[in-house]
């Protein structure tokens, strides 16, 4: 019989689902739990439910936002005018220079300049260590330190 919980919405109930797989793939490991897959549809339903008032409680005890929207860049925009997500920006620079990238290279950076392209690279990647724009940043500043003997 299915239990009577009314999610706040499907992604609510997406997260719950989510932390109750995890959580029980986190017992699994370490004890004789069986696997998330082995419960049967009602138990995984009643560990969905108690996931998600771990989630409200959270949330209520202000230690994560389920609103909270992805990243964004602050000057990088779609077509649309609004701001795009740091991951998206960062896989559209990379198909740019995948795109771009071949051909002729010009020496358009002094040392100096090169120097301080460089900086303003690591300090993107270092305010952004665990995101792909700011992974991006780093390989390109390391291309930019190897090409230019920086």
């Amino acid at each position: 019989m299915p239990i009577a919980f009314h999610y706040a919405d499907d992604t609510e109930r997406g997260h719950a689902e989510k932390l109750a797989a995890t959580r029980h793939r986190l017992l699994n490991e370490g004890t004789s739990h069986p696997a998330w897959e082995e419960l049967t549809d009602g138990e995984r339903e009643r560990a969905a439910v108690e996931a998600a008032w771990y989630l409200r409680a959270g949330r209520r005890a202000g230690l994560y936002d389920r609103n909270v929207a992805p990243p964004v860049t602050s000057m990088a925009r779609g077509a649309d005018g609004r701001p795009i997500s740091r991951d998206d920006h960062e896989a559209q620079l990379r198909a740019w220079i995948e795109k771009n990238g071949t051909g002729e290279r010009l020496a358009l950076l002094d040392r100096a300049e090169l120097s301080v392209v460089t900086a303003l690279l690591n300090e993107l990647c270092g305010a952004l260590p665990k995101e792909r724009l700011g992974q991006f940043a780093r390989e390109m500043a390391v291309k930019l330190n190897d090409r230019g003997g920086v």
